[in-house]
């Protein structure tokens, strides 16, 4: 994956990102295949979801060689009910989900996932975009314990004890 050809021409360096944070993912036990993206409901997240998609299809997966997307899941960050959002998430299974976006929303889903399905901050990878230590404070130590992603100045990142650490 070292020889990535430019897949995306929107943005090389939301691209570099993204190829980080597979590699991230790639590197995780266990070993991630299925995943499901997750993203607020803005255009240009929606976009970088779906950009997210294509290279984990083509370089994602345990060796490299392909992933697959179970869903690409869009929430509005100010809805009264996030229980829907969470139910296309679950259904899937998958080994890890995928998120970009805005906190407001996120810390929301986050909380959700928690209490009432299998997928734990520990099965979370997010962008930059997510690595807030407001929210992870905000949102209760628990509820992002164990959540990696990769920081806005590309550094590897895990939530240990409630504080977002560089890795």
């Amino acid at each position: 994956m070292n020889s990535v050809q430019h897949i995306l021409n929107d943005d090389v360096l939301l691209e570099e990102e993204m190829i980080q944070l597979i590699h991230l993912i790639q590197h995780s036990r266990p070993k991630v295949n299925d995943i499901v993206i997750g993203c607020s409901r803005q255009d240009a997240f929606i976009h970088a979801a779906y950009q997210f998609k294509v290279l984990w299809e083509q370089y994602g997966g345990p060796f490299g060689d392909g992933g697959h997307v179970l869903d690409v899941v869009d929430w509005n960050s100010r809805s009264k009910s996030f229980n829907k959002y969470i139910r296309r998430i679950e259904r899937h299974a998958p080994d890890a989900f995928v998120a970009l976006g805005s906190t407001e929303g996120f810390a929301q889903i986050m909380r959700r996932l928690h209490r009432v399905t299998e997928i734990k901050a520990h099965q979370t990878f997010v962008m930059s975009t997510l690595a807030s230590q407001t929210m992870i404070t905000s949102g209760g130590m628990f509820v992002f314990e164990g959540m990696r992603g990769i920081t806005k100045f590309g550094h590897d990142f895990v939530v240990a004890h409630g504080v977002l650490t560089v890795v």
